[in-house]
């Protein structure tokens, strides 16, 4: 298994309470509903950010992988795919003896990569050295690659064996955000404001869904890994 989790979270939203107001039709100096907007706000931008499994504007991340990717056995003859557990929002990490050169790290686009450690059965702690792995910015998934001739260390713990720490995002403005996923979101948190019921009367429950499918789609991230349900 492994984990993801936020070193230092995003300080500047992708899209801001003006932003909704504006699309509402409420003046930016009309504070009355501030508190709900901005309510409507972050939820859209939690929703959207999960649904495209993306990192907007930039923040840092860890993440922590269990497998031990030195081992290299492979049993091809007796190979199930339906054997395989499903991996968690990334690809190889809790299974790194099916691909053990690179991993891949979720919620992109990935913009640098602070360190990467490994742990041993003592909990002690090895920077890797940044010489022996290349950072793919360039792939719509961000990765790291062992470079030639270089291999993990051996005898790692058994839980949270590696750990990378890196940032992600687009960047560190709302305005370095891609329009559509902007406007996926101002829709969805004016859809919020109007609409607070889950089911509008004689209206379609899926009112808004085909405009935001269409923005949000082609930067969606499918959940990715060498496990098959």
């Amino acid at each position: 298994m492994s984990g993801l989790t936020t070193v230092t979270a995003y300080t500047t939203d992708p899209i801001s309470t003006n932003d909704v107001k504006l699309a509402l039709r409420i003046p930016t100096s009309d504070s009355t509903h501030d508190t709900l907007i901005g309510a409507c706000k972050d939820a859209a931008i939690k929703t959207c950010m999960e649904y495209l499994q993306r990192t907007f504007t930039t923040e840092t991340l860890k993440l922590g992988i269990d497998a031990n990717p030195y081992n290299n056995a492979r049993d091809w003859d007796n190979f199930s795919y339906g054997a395989l557990p499903m991996s968690e929002g990334m690809t190889t990490g809790p299974y790194m003896s099916y691909s053990n050169r690179e991993i891949y790290l979720p919620r992109p686009p990935l913009v640098s990569v602070s360190s990467v450690k490994t742990y041993d059965d003592s909990d002690t702690a090895t920077t890797v050295s940044a010489s022996t792995y290349y950072v793919d910015t360039q792939s719509p998934i961000g990765r790291i690659v062992l470079r030639t001739g270089s291999t993990w260390d051996n005898l790692l713990r058994v839980a949270n064996a590696i750990e990378v720490t890196y940032v992600a995002g687009y960047g560190a403005n709302a305005s370095d955000v891609p329009a559509p996923i902007q406007r996926a979101m101002i829709i969805m948190a004016t859809n919020y404001f109007e609409n607070p019921e889950p089911v509008l009367k004689q209206e379609s429950t899926n009112i808004v869904s085909g405009l935001l499918q269409s923005l949000l789609r082609p930067y969606q991230v499918s959940r990715f890994g060498i496990g098959f349900s």
